[in-house]
């Protein structure tokens, strides 16, 4: 068989690659370079798409970041404009309490001496009045410090006694107002509970305070059971109790059961807090109700037994102690507000004391040297950024020993601290009448 020669060979290749004959060549270099401008239109078209896209994603990530930072700026204004109320109402606390305080003092001072029935009765209205308005001011005031986070748990070790005594000092008196009956249950003296004092007594107050607001007949009882380590402490009522349905939703804000808005006082805040701060201190919180037949709510508070301690202030008060026992008995107030000074010279006077007021240190210094002074009530804040400790310091410096108590209406962790590193009883703002007579009494014995 006869080979193909190269010749042969070499035709066959070209016009296997297009390189044949002239006509072939430009027929193929035609479709070559109309398939390159459709590849380059193809190219260009597409990298025009993914120019516009990419100018998109950026307008879009420009709109976006614009936003966040609109959004940030918001919520700094928001936050400033929280923050800015809530120092305004820490500020204004105190100058909010301070006349209200005064104006407590004075009814209180009304309602102990004997008035014809018709002016008695408008110093009773007066009263539920200021008390409203006090405990409104405090729900305020706690809310706020909770939106803020203000408020920090300080957990310390204490007996049990020390804050049953201190709700019975409080407590008994409204019992005895609204006809109904206060008891406590019996605890053991070797408890004692490992929590924040304060936030405790602030849950267990706003409690006792709708257990007798939302009750007309028979009593409130505040009982105690132990349940291994902890103690659960409960708080009944003869009530009207709360609907089955109704009974997540007392715990929100500024809610209140239908029926049980008219005359009872209060926006709704007080359960709010009582939840709140016991999420807080980790504490739970139960409620058990029917309705028509009364209400028990309860916390459980870590529980530690152990020898009980000496007797401090609040566990060995004479909470019925009459006013004889401060016949005669001299008291000086040093206090700024003259207010404050009138109000209280009112209402110790009614109970038989001698008063003599004072407004700083020098006039302070001035009545002790002219005279015997049995106790001392000395204000925390004072003009000039003078305060009570810092007096009270000097006056011990000058060798006066009298006991003293200090009134305030400055609730801060930093002040009660420093109370608590002077060992120095403390009665809160607006002072409530009995138990200022009962520590009064107590701290003269």
């Amino acid at each position: 068989m006869k080979k193909p020669s190269d010749t042969e060979q070499d035709s066959r290749f070209a016009d296997l690659i297009g390189l044949g004959d002239q006509s072939t060549r430009k027929t193929y270099y035609r479709e070559l370079l109309q398939l390159n401008e459709e590849l380059e239109q193809r190219v260009e078209q597409r990298t025009q798409e993914l120019t516009e896209l990419n100018q998109r994603l950026s307008q879009e990530v420009a709109i976006r970041r614009a936003a966040e930072v609109a959004m940030a700026e918001a919520k700094e204004q928001a936050e400033e404009a929280n923050r800015s109320k809530d120092r305004y109402l820490a500020a204004a606390s105190h100058d909010l309490l301070q006349p209200l305080n005064a104006a407590r003092l004075l009814v209180a001072a009304l309602r102990e001496r004997t008035l014809p029935e018709t002016e008695k009765q408008l110093v009773e209205g007066l009263h539920l009045s200021l008390e409203g308005a006090e405990q409104l001011l405090a729900d305020l005031l706690d809310i706020s410090k909770l939106d803020q986070q203000a408020l920090k748990a300080d957990p310390e070790l204490f007996p049990l006694a020390r804050l049953v005594s201190s709700m019975r000092a409080e407590f008994s008196s409204v019992a005895q107002d609204r006809a109904l009956q206060f008891r406590i249950t019996p605890f053991s003296a070797d408890w004692h509970l490992y929590t924040d004092l304060r936030l405790l007594s602030r849950i267990l107050r706003n409690l006792l305070t709708n257990a007798f607001r939302y009750t007309d007949q028979g009593g409130v009882l505040l009982g105690f059971r132990r349940r291994q380590d902890q103690l659960e402490i409960q708080v009944w009522d003869t009530g009207c109790g709360i609907p089955v349905e109704q009974q997540q939703a007392v715990f929100r804000e500024f809610h209140q059961l239908q029926g049980r808005r008219q005359n009872r006082g209060g926006v709704g805040l007080g359960l709010a807090i009582v939840e709140r701060m016991a999420r807080m201190l980790e504490h739970p919180v139960q409620l058990k109700s029917r309705a028509g037949r009364g209400s028990c709510f309860s916390i459980r508070v870590p529980l530690r037994v152990m020898a009980p301690a000496p007797l401090q202030p609040l566990q060995a008060l004479n909470y019925l102690s009459d006013s004889d026992h401060l016949a005669g008995k001299r008291l000086l107030v040093i206090d700024n507000e003259p207010s404050i000074q009138s109000s209280m010279r009112a209402l110790l006077s009614g109970w038989g004391c001698q008063v003599w007021v004072a407004s700083d240190l020098p006039s302070a210094r001035q009545v002790l040297l002219e005279g015997s002074i049995d106790l001392l009530l000395i204000d925390y804040h004072l003009d000039e950024g003078e305060d009570g400790l810092t007096l009270l310091h000097h006056l011990r410096q000058d060798g006066m020993q009298q006991p003293a108590l200090m009134v305030t209406a400055d609730r801060s962790l930093h002040t009660r601290q420093a109370f608590r590193d002077a060992q120095i009883p403390v009665l809160n703002k607006p002072v409530k009448p009995g138990k200022l007579r009962a520590l009064i009494s107590h701290l003269l014995v």
